[in-house]
């Protein structure tokens, strides 16, 4: 076995085990902060607008978005039984017809182990397949280094990154469509998450098998929030007027500058959920950007005026950017942050601190009142002239089944025992592995609290959309990150979201003929 593990400093401040910080990573995902961060293509303001999208965005690799906060000191005896039952994998190095295990190497670019949740499946694969040999990547996808592979004749046998960007990659002819992978190699499309489903397939072809499912929420401080004589029912995204009144008397501010920051809207990789709570979207349902749709725009001058009524960006962000966002000295620990929307694999770093544990959570809404988030995540894909194809499809098949997950349960409960952590999920995109290890793992831990918390990023997963698949995906993300950027530094957002719109649907225009 060739294999190479994760080194991101951001991803190995995920890994501490509960005492200290809990294991979770990110993922994938991640989430606006996502694996293609580095293909971003906006501003280095944009690229680094906010320490969290930074380091979150370095986080998110093939162990992304797993969100525990420990586990149940019980879990890791049912790991036999967990995985016993596979029969998924053959041990014969054979796939379907016309996609044969050339038995060359499986290079995964952008797939980083990291931590036991990576490491266990990866181990389950080759066991169930003694001739898959894995050789995972050091860093999450990276669009230069991947075209450049692909323009040099170079092919990785794999690639892992968001599925957001895989309709972009697919229509630049990178990406092989997996109609024959998922047939020969018999995977079940129906275990995965609808939406998952969705957002890996384009022009009716699916180009990517899903792996994590990245789900945001409201995380809320109760130290700052009853400081302020408020509870949670006053942080309600549906009531834009309300969430600024609620933000504004928890903010502070000494000489100037601010000390803690009442409501945090994650500009400017939010954007997308902000104005999905508007009623609009980035992308229409044929793919092309709608970035100065009037709801988009709308949702854009909210989110601005909620950021200059803490201190102006300049303030905010320059405040942002000191938070030790994975440290013991994190911002709910130092009481920095009243709220703020975010993914459900923080969940996991708070609560690994006792500083930092004093949570609530509430759904993020839409203006309609009802509860609403984006869903995103990683997921593998078929290079075209894969030099193994039908491994990686074998691989997919068994990196991504519930037994996989189940080993992958089973190690990070064994990890987290002894430190009497609490397990708050691993947000698979396979739902019925989901289900599963909620059901096994997922129990009350003593901490009502952050037991209600999870409780909330579990709900939202029947609930959350994904933002519509589109070949310019990474255009259009680059193009709503600096305009946000842009509007947050004092250009009319109408204007900013127009010269987005035009960069994009050029891009679009280039792209599709």
């Amino acid at each position: 076995m060739r294999r190479r593990h994760a080194v991101l400093a951001a991803t190995a401040s995920l890994l501490l085990v509960v005492s200290a910080c809990g294991s979770g990573s990110d993922t994938g995902s991640s989430s606006s902060s996502s694996t293609s961060s580095a293909a971003a293509g906006s501003s280095a303001d944009s690229s680094s607008a906010s320490s969290s999208s930074a380091d979150s965005s370095a986080a998110t690799s093939s162990s992304g978005g797993s969100s525990t906060a420990g586990a149940s000191g019980s879990a890791g005896s049912d790991s036999g039984s967990a995985t016993a039952s596979s029969g998924s994998g053959t041990g014969t190095g054979a796939t379907g017809a016309g996609l044969p295990n050339t038995g060359k190497t499986i290079d995964i670019m952008g797939f980083s182990t990291g931590d036991e949740v990576g490491t266990s499946r990866v181990d389950y694969a080759e066991k169930q397949d003694p001739s898959l040999q894995v050789q995972v990547d050091q860093n999450g996808f990276d669009a230069q280094k991947f075209a450049t592979a692909m323009g040099g004749g170079s092919a990785p046998a794999g690639v892992y990154m968001d599925r957001e960007l895989l309709a972009t990659y697919a229509q630049k002819g990178f990406l092989q469509p997996l109609d024959d992978c998922i047939s020969a190699d018999g995977i079940d499309l129906s275990q995965y998450y609808p939406d998952a489903v969705k957002e890996a397939t384009y022009n009716g072809k699916i180009y990517g098998i899903p792996d994590f499912y990245t789900v945001r929420a409201v995380l809320i401080n109760n130290k700052v929030l009853s400081g302020a004589g408020l509870t949670t029912a006053d942080i309600d995204t549906s009531n834009w007027d309300k969430l600024t009144s609620a933000a504004t008397k928890m903010y502070k501010a000494s000489g100037g500058k601010p000390s803690v920051i009442g409501y945090d809207p994650k500009l400017p990789e939010y954007l997308p959920l902000w104005a999905m709570a508007n009623g609009g979207s980035i992308i229409g349902a044929d793919g092309k950007p709608t970035l100065n749709d009037p709801k988009v725009v709308e949702a854009l001058k909210y989110t601005v005026s909620l950021v200059n009524a803490q201190g102006g960006w300049a303030n905010f962000k320059s405040f942002r950017d000191t938070w030790d966002f994975f440290g013991a000295g994190n911002e709910f620990a130092k009481n920095q942050i009243g709220a703020m929307d975010y993914e459900q694999w923080y969940v996991n770093v708070l609560a690994g601190f006792p500083a930092s544990s004093d949570l609530s959570a509430v759904p993020f809404k839409g203006r309609d009142g009802q509860p609403l988030s984006t869903a995103t995540g990683g997921a593998f894909a078929l290079p075209k002239d894969s030099p193994n194809a039908g491994g990686m499809c074998q691989f997919m098949k068994l990196v991504t089944s519930k037994e996989a997950w189940a080993a992958a349960g089973a190690a990070r409960a064994a990890a987290l025992a002894p430190k009497k952590g609490i397990f708050t999920g691993l947000f698979s995109a396979n739902k019925v592995a989901n289900d599963a290890l909620q059901k096994q793992y997922v129990k009350p831990s003593g901490n009502s609290k952050i037991d209600a918390v999870i409780k909330v990023y579990y709900d939202a997963l029947s609930y959350a959309k994904t933002v519509p698949p589109s070949p310019v995906g990474q255009d259009i993300k680059s193009a709503y990150e600096q305009a946000v950027t842009d509007a947050l530094g004092g250009k009319d957002p109408q204007q900013a979201l127009d010269a987005a719109q035009e960069t994009a649907q050029n891009a679009y225009d280039d792209a599709v003929g």
